[in-house]
């Protein structure tokens, strides 16, 4: 799915830029500046990582033999929504701001299963998901017009979304399950964005593009302890980093 959406994208590119020179040649010219409007759709590709800790008693406990376990999210989800923005062009500079607002596809889950280390005996299984719902971008946008209706631009701001997550940390003995640490998270992060994209005004008001921009949403964590009550006081903590690669095609209306 990845190389069929890159392949598309590298042929609209190629596209737009042997229709540019037609363009031109009809001795219009093009103003960027203006409000649009568009939609857009892509790939968000995960890039995101966790590491579930002892923590409480556990950690207090000087002769603990437990360990840190850690793990990366990679998937690939659909991602799509809308955009707001708008042009100020300068010769063959146009500066702008744009926002916009879309559904994140990502719903992933990572899974350990390891033997306990001695002097514990038994297996230790955990599961840490994460599901980025939405994500939305408040972006400055600075690019050159190589021609009248080609726009090359790099872009980047702030960055907004809401992740969910949950945590199982199960232990056992010959197939038995002796104690359990069950966890979740719900909240609305914020962080940052950079990319850049191109832009190929195509027939009157309307425009193309094609843009790539990485969001980093920071680290959250949450604790959490024992479902079983049998040993109060010791808690397991998930640690979780969320990251994406963002690769996406749209289209703008200019007022």
């Amino acid at each position: 799915m990845k190389t069929s959406v890159l392949a598309s994208g590298v042929l609209i590119l190629l596209l737009v830029l042997g229709s540019t020179q037609a363009a031109d040649a009809t001795g219009a010219k093009y103003d960027w500046t203006g409000f649009y409007a568009g939609l857009n759709a892509g790939l968000a590709i995960n890039n995101s990582g966790h590491n579930l800790q002892p923590t409480g008693s556990f950690a207090g406990n000087v002769d603990n033999p437990l360990e840190t376990d850690s793990g990366n999210f990679n998937s690939t989800a659909f991602t799509g929504g809308g955009q707001l923005g708008y042009n100020y062009q300068i010769s063959n500079f146009v500066i702008g701001m744009e926002t916009d607002f879309n559904y994140n596809g990502v719903d992933e889950s990572n899974s350990v299963d390891r033997t306990l280390d001695a002097p514990l005996s038994g297996e230790f299984i955990h599961t840490v998901n994460q599901k980025f719902d939405y994500f939305g971008t408040l972006r400055a946008r600075v690019g050159f017009t190589p021609s009248d209706r080609w726009l090359v631009y790099g872009t980047g701001g702030l960055a907004y979304g809401h992740v969910n997550s949950n945590s199982n940390a199960l232990f056992t003995f010959q197939g038995q399950s002796l104690d359990n640490y069950i966890g979740s998270s719900s909240n609305t992060r914020v962080g940052w964005t950079v990319g850049a994209g191109s832009e190929y005004a195509f027939y009157n008001n309307w425009s193309t593009k094609i843009e790539y921009n990485y969001i980093d949403l920071g680290s959250h964590s949450y604790t959490y302890d024992d479902s079983t009550r049998l040993f109060p006081g010791y808690t397991y903590t998930t640690n979780i980093k969320t990251r994406e690669n963002v690769v996406r095609f749209g289209i703008n209306y200019k007022f």
